[in-house]
């Protein structure tokens, strides 16, 4: 049965936070280790997106019905992609949610990305630290007394980004946290995610 509640949280940079190694390795730094000047500028950065930075996120259920082998279905359409139906093997119900850190930290890459392009990419890592950071916020919010399984995304495991659209429709995620999409469905603030959490049976 299609259950129409859309649920949402909201966060500060303070109540979310951000991985130092997990940013400096989405920017290529080995093994997330930094030190000197680049130390100095990653905490300048730091300062920049907490304040630029607002999490949001919403999540709805989604009846979860499969079509074979390679297909499953939710309320809002189908999906084929053999990697999420294994993701989702024995559940019945699905959340599905939208996170995003707000479109200051887009405002700030722009900003710096023709002037100080070093700067641009720290403040990139972070904004994907953070994000990441405030997904598991949100996972462990839905998954509150129950049984889940580890959240998958589009654009990984062959579930095509085009599905963002349907997605982003059925959380009403444009009105509710101002998340839309381009012509090639790449999420705009950049820094947002979408994703499924299986529920397990008990």
């Amino acid at each position: 049965m299609n259950d129409s509640t859309i649920y949402s949280l909201s966060a500060d940079f303070d109540e979310v936070g951000c991985n130092k190694r997990q940013a400096m390795r989405f920017i290529g730094c080995g093994d997330g280790e930094v030190g000197g000047e680049l130390e100095e500028l990653y905490f300048e950065c730091l300062a920049l997106v907490k304040r630029e930075s607002f999490f949001k996120a919403v999540w709805r259920k989604t009846d979860v019905c499969f079509c074979g082998e390679d297909t499953v279905e939710f309320d809002f359409g189908k999906i084929t992609s053999a990697a999420l139906c294994k993701n989702l093997s024995g559940c019945t119900s699905a959340f599905v949610f939208a996170a995003t850190a707000g479109i200051g930290i887009d405002r700030l890459m722009l900003r710096y990305k023709s002037t100080d392009a070093v700067k641009a990419m720290v403040i990139s890592g972070q904004g994907s630290s953070a994000v990441e950071c405030w997904c598991d916020t949100v996972n462990e919010k839905i998954a509150e007394g129950k049984k889940t399984r580890p959240r998958f995304s589009p654009g990984y495991g062959g579930v095509e980004l085009r599905h963002q659209k349907e997605i982003l429709e059925f959380l009403d995620a444009g009105r509710k946290i101002g998340i839309t999409l381009t012509d090639s469905y790449f999420m705009t603030p950049v820094k947002s995610v979408t994703a499924f959490i299986g529920i397990e049976e008990e």
